[in-house]
């Protein structure tokens, strides 16, 4: 589904958004999936970004997921119907969005946020998580590769990339800060929000003309070290879709329409992989 395709916010399926003090909340309310980030979920939510940047009242956007989870990342029921074909069409660009948009975003991560949900929070200019949050890359054990490699670009080291890349593990609030993927660790989801708004009344004390050329200079700054967005960042997405081709990948996807998902991702974190 096209952005054009969504005429008012009113119509979104799997989002809400709020006005409030210059600042644009979305929420991903998509709570009975742990806000997995289906092809509908993804086409709102760029949406609603666009809808933002083209509102100068707009300053800054906040982003975060109702219920456990700030998201646990792509949906794999809807995914295991794909063919690799399906794959190198489909659309990732919510990410590039983000990356490219006029106006900072900040994510309020309270729960999950694991695969393409992490990237999501990864992602954003400012990352802010209670203690209770994990964050990860689980969706490697299935034998695919992220769509987009976001989590080199905004760690302390490659060393800490591979730790979580090459296992799939999960790591706490705290250590994801140690990494440096996240900017601050809060105690709550009151903490969260206290935490939240004071960045943005500093960010207001910027003017806009000054954040954008700031995140445009940083974005150029990311991408000289080898970050891909907008047409280059499909070439991650085309490795995305030929891993969805492997034998572990097949039998993950197998494991989802015989069993169901909670079968399939039980398989994915216990078994051992050839």
């Amino acid at each position: 589904m096209t952005v054009s395709e969504y005429s008012s916010v009113s119509e979104y399926e799997y989002l809400e958004t709020e006005i409030a003090d210059r600042t644009l909340t979305i929420t991903l309310t998509n709570e009975a999936s742990l806000n997995a980030l289906n092809t509908t979920l993804r086409g709102e939510l760029e949406d609603a970004l666009q809808s933002a940047e083209d509102d100068d009242e707009i300053r800054v956007v906040v982003l975060t997921g109702a219920g456990r989870a700030f998201s646990s990342g792509y949906d794999f029921g809807e995914e295991s119907t794909k063919t690799m074909d399906d794959l190198i069409k489909s659309s990732y660009t919510h990410l590039d969005t983000i990356f490219n948009l006029n106006l900072p975003v900040i994510a309020a991560v309270d729960g999950y946020a694991l695969a393409g949900g992490c990237n999501l929070a990864l992602v954003c200019d400012l990352t802010i998580a209670t203690a209770r949050s994990e964050f990860g890359f689980p969706d490697v054990h299935m034998g695919e590769l992220p769509p987009r490699l976001v989590l080199p670009f905004v760690t302390d080291s490659l060393k800490h990339a591979r730790e979580l890349l090459y296992g799939g593990k999960h790591i706490s609030a705290e250590t994801a800060a140690e990494m440096g993927l996240i900017n601050q660790v809060v105690e709550d989801e009151d903490a969260l929000w206290a935490a939240v708004e004071e960045e943005v009344s500093h960010i207001k004390k910027t003017p806009s003309s000054v954040v954008k050329l700031l995140k445009d200079t940083l974005n150029d700054i990311q991408e000289t070290q080898g970050y891909r967005s907008n047409s280059a960042g499909k070439i991650d997405e085309y490795l995305y879709a030929v891993t969805s081709e492997t034998e572990t990948a097949h039998r993950f996807h197998e494991i989802v329409e015989e069993e169901g998902v909670n079968a399939a991702i039980e398989w994915m974190n216990t078994a051992e992989k050839d």
